[in-house]
């Protein structure tokens, strides 16, 4: 009787674990907004939504030419827009009143003097070459490397520098074209930083990192909630929704995943990271979705295992007791 008992409890014992494993392993499944499949686009740095076209805008990291693509609700790319010009290091894209901006802001060697913008009005993924105009700014405290642009309600620009000691540069109101335009350090930023976005209602900034997802007041710039991203090889990109109703995450890489995620709504634990992520070269496009799911398959046969190991441990005494 004993024995019967024992066995039972070990029963409801397994049983709560496998449900406790179950949810866990499902949840690891991350809901894939889309794919960008095109052979064009390899190193995907930044994503921008456009309701006027329908689309969501991003480039390629550098050593593309001035080109960004418009890419449809389903990945595909709609078409491009192309420009005379010869970017240094694009990083980002924003878009704000029917204007794209595209934001010519990296320096990994922190040795520019000066950054660029450029930016296009009413700009349409047909894939013609047109005419572009452009800000260029310098940093008041020397050179940074960078890789989000951000643009308020009212079409002011920012700058998030992507360092440890991460920060945000606010352009001026009415930045000049013929000139260099002086940045304004207005507040502190997490530490490398690969894009964000306002979030609706202009007080909120959603802020890009490697690992993680912060939100911070768009005046005091203090971090207000956190959360962990789906595993991706090289975060680099972030938006709003075409509804507004979620983030879109996405990476570096061919045939890169774009994840769809809750906006952070409150302050949570997020890993550290004290290296640079992965390659894409260090883990295949075909192996990378199956060693995330391996991760799920390991962690729940362990948990069986051990609750197999339980149950035998309780077996014997029981047998011993009787």
């Amino acid at each position: 009787m004993r024995l019967s008992r024992a066995l039972s409890g070990v029963g409801l014992m397994l049983a709560a674990v496998l449900c406790a494993i179950i949810p866990g392993v499902a949840a690891a499944e991350d809901t894939v907004a889309f794919t960008i499949k095109d052979a064009r686009i390899t190193e995907s740095s930044g994503l921008a939504v456009d309701p006027a076209g329908n689309i969501y805008w991003t480039v390629n990291d550098s050593g593309d030419r001035g080109v960004a693509y418009g890419i449809g609700l389903d990945g595909k790319v709609q078409g491009s827009l192309n420009f005379r010009a010869q970017p240094v290091d694009v990083e980002a894209v924003a878009v704000h009143d029917d204007r794209l901006y595209v934001g010519d802001i990296g320096d990994n060697n922190s040795r520019r003097s000066f950054v660029r913008v450029f930016f296009f009005d009413n700009p349409r993924a047909n894939g013609l070459t047109v005419s572009y105009h452009a800000y260029d700014f310098r940093y008041p405290d020397g050179p940074h490397n960078a890789e989000t642009l951000l643009v308020n309600d009212s079409g002011r620009l920012f700058i998030v520098t992507k360092e440890r000691d991460g920060a945000i540069y606010a352009a001026p109101r009415k930045p000049d074209r013929q000139g260099v335009n002086k940045l304004k350090k207005v507040g502190s930023a997490p530490s490398d930083v690969t894009d964000g976005t306002f979030l609706p209602g202009g007080d909120k900034i959603a802020l890009l990192t490697y690992s993680s997802i912060s939100v911070i007041d768009a005046s005091t710039y203090e971090v207000l909630a956190s959360s962990p991203i789906p595993q991706q090889r090289q975060a680099e990109s972030l938006t709003l929704s075409l509804d507004e109703q979620s983030l879109l995450v996405g990476s570096e890489g061919k045939k890169s995943k774009v994840y769809s995620v809750s906006v952070p709504s409150a302050a949570t634990p997020t890993p550290t990271r004290s290296e640079e992520p992965q390659s894409e070269t260090d883990v295949p496009d075909d192996r990378s979705d199956a060693i995330q799911n391996q991760k799920g398959t390991l962690l729940a046969i362990g948990l069986a295992g051990f609750v197999a190991l339980v149950a035998g441990t309780v077996v014997a005494f029981a047998r011993k007791r009787s």
